[in-house]
């Protein structure tokens, strides 16, 4: 296990090196290269230090990025009932995820996303060690501490939902002959480190940065960030939900006992960012339904962003996500069990009495969130080969993007493409970028965490209220009762699973799902079961859809509930233990 401490004998270099969108002149943000790498040159200058702390914030865009959906960072959306990768080679991750075949690719993947946390632990040590011997304002090094050590938290919060209780290394910074015996955490004391150290930076960090400091880490990111860590570890699996046959391990991968209690915490934790009355949903249902939810990824600066990824002007989403027509590389493709998730633009969903659904005419009268997150046969989205919005079409024998066999990799598989966050003036080889910093915790997470704790903890009238709001903010019809589809009464499991659901499509491709199903325990609901398509034939004017099987259906086992600790780790260090399955 070494290697989690040594990585940056070599990583100083590449720290300075890291550069990010959204820089401007001046702002913390901005960069400066050297050549003179080693820690007393770098934090004997001011520039340099500020450089360290910006490689470290290079770094959260961890399992975010969308062109990383094949690579190391985000395979996840592609191994649930999500979506589909487009790569069909059995060697790609999402693929060997799915499969339950766990090969060399995958195994390669967990080996460096796991250095690549701990890198980003053994880096902000680095930084809280030396920063007091550099030339920065007294309030400047204490500000940037408390930032610095929320993003060590950020780090180890990943390391708990890949592998439950972690190594903690606190602040230190070992050497090459540093002999590292230590054993796993359990994993009470990794949330408890972890929730520790966000309560310690809350307590000193702005409420907001603006201008030159926006995109520093503030007050509500580190609450917020906490109510997501206690949220998981009150959920099934982490709550006495242990799959774990060896006693040492139970303790390792969860609370050895369920306690219901853990609920509560995870309820005021979320209620504790609301009340600081600096954020709300972004809401417009004057410019169209639901426009509020699009136009919110859109805008840099905005009332729902707690945690953002800066960027620059950029086409990230529309480079990656769009269909081949509007010059994407159309790196997923949504399945038909989330379209299925959408409800009617009443609030009902599809199958419910009284819905409105028609099958004949299946994209009609939905809930708006749907256009603005997935591409369906029909769809308008701008194209630049005729410079006006013109429809996408998917279905058979469509030029470009119609519908073609899974192992094709020329175009969807499903009879969808993604389009979440994009920019829909903005196409995939346009000149035009949008202005979007990639958000990683907003104010919608937040309400959902506190609706499912609260109505985990027996308070599903106050659970649904949450639910309601985001509806009203999505564009959907408010009704006569104002409950925008939400019945006035409903029994704790009927919500529970409306909450879900409402997870489902709110956080759609922001890398949410396949960790949700993996807290509520859910794996055995979805290991076996194909992930579904819409196939789309036309015939004169006419359409017809016919739901297809898409692939092999989904592994979703013991062994899919926490990764496994890195097989080098335990050959250096006696004292790890590994997760179950593995």
């Amino acid at each position: 296990m070494k290697k989690i401490y040594y990585t940056l004998t070599i990583g100083i270099a590449l720290i300075l090196g890291v550069t990010t969108g959204c820089k401007k002149a001046n702002s913390f943000l901005d960069s400066q290269s050297t050549n003179d790498l080693d820690e007393v040159t770098v934090f004997a200058d001011s520039a340099r230090t500020s450089a360290f702390l910006l490689g470290i914030y290079g770094r959260i865009g961890f399992e975010s990025d969308p062109v990383e959906v094949n690579q190391l960072g985000a395979p996840f959306t592609a191994a649930t009932d999500e979506a589909e990768s487009r790569w069909p080679g059995g060697q790609n991750v999402p693929i060997q995820m799915f499969q339950g075949s766990f090969g060399t690719g995958f195994i390669n993947a967990n080996n460096q996303n796991w250095t690549f946390l701990y890198t980003g632990i053994r880096m902000v040590n680095i930084y809280l060690k030396n920063v007091d011997n550099a030339p920065l304002s007294a309030n400047l090094k204490a500000k940037s501490k408390m930032e610095a050590r929320f993003l060590r938290a950020y780090f180890y919060h990943f390391l708990l939902k890949f592998y439950g209780g972690v190594q903690l290394v606190g602040d230190d910074v070992k050497g090459l002959s540093d002999e590292n015996v230590n054993p796993r955490a359990s994993f009470e004391a990794t949330v408890n480190y972890i929730v520790s150290e966000l309560d310690a930076v809350a307590a000193q960090l702005p409420l907001k940065n603006q201008g030159l400091d926006y995109g520093r880490v503030t007050k509500g990111a580190a609450l917020a960030l906490k109510a997501r860590v206690l949220l998981s570890a009150a959920s099934p699996l982490f709550n006495g939900g242990s799959f774990a046959t060896d006693a040492s391990v139970i303790p390792l991968t969860a609370y050895p006992t369920a306690d219901a209690s853990r609920w509560q915490k995870a309820m005021e934790a979320s209620k504790a960012v609301m009340d600081l009355n600096q954020y709300q949903l972004v809401e417009d249902n004057i410019t169209r339904p639901g426009n509020g939810f699009y136009k919110m990824f859109l805008d840099r600066v905005n009332s729902e962003a707690i945690f953002q990824r800066m960027l620059g002007n950029n086409k990230l989403f529309e480079s990656n996500w769009l269909p081949p027509t509007r010059g994407g590389t159309f790196l997923i493709y949504p399945s038909q069990q989330l379209v299925d998730a959408f409800p009617m633009k009443n609030g009902k969903l599809k199958g419910d009495p009284g819905s409105g659904f028609d099958a004949a005419n299946p994209y009609a009268n939905r809930d708006p969130r749907l256009d603005y997150t997935v591409i369906y046969n029909g769809a308008m989205y701008f194209d630049g080969r005729v410079n006006a919005m013109a429809p996408v079409f998917t279905y058979v024998g469509a030029a470009q993007d119609g519908i073609q066999a899974a192992t094709a990799n020329t175009a969807t598989n499903t009879g969808y493409y993604c389009r979440k966050m994009c920019d829909e003036l903005i196409y995939g080889n346009s000149n035009a970028n949008a202005q979007r910093c990639q958000p990683l915790i907003r104010y919608a997470e937040v309400l959902l965490n506190y609706a499912e704790a609260a109505n985990e903890s027996g308070q599903t009238n106050t659970a649904l209220d949450q639910l309601i709001a985001l509806r009203k903010r999505a564009g959907i019809l408010a009704g006569a009762d104002f409950r925008y589809g939400i019945p006035s009464t409903m029994s704790q499991i009927d919500a529970r699973s409306l909450i879900q659901n409402e997870r489902f499509i709110e956080l759609a491709f922001e890398e949410q799902r396949y960790f949700d199903l993996r807290r509520w325990r859910l794996g055995a609901d979805y290991d076996g079961k194909f992930l579904k398509g819409m196939r789309v034939t036309k015939t004169g004017n006419n359409y017809t859809y016919a739901e297809i099987n898409v692939r092999t259906a989904r592994y979703f086992k013991v062994n899919s509930y926490l990764f496994p600790i890195p097989v080098a780790e335990i050959s250096i260090n006696r004292e790890m233990k590994q997760n179950p399955g593995w």
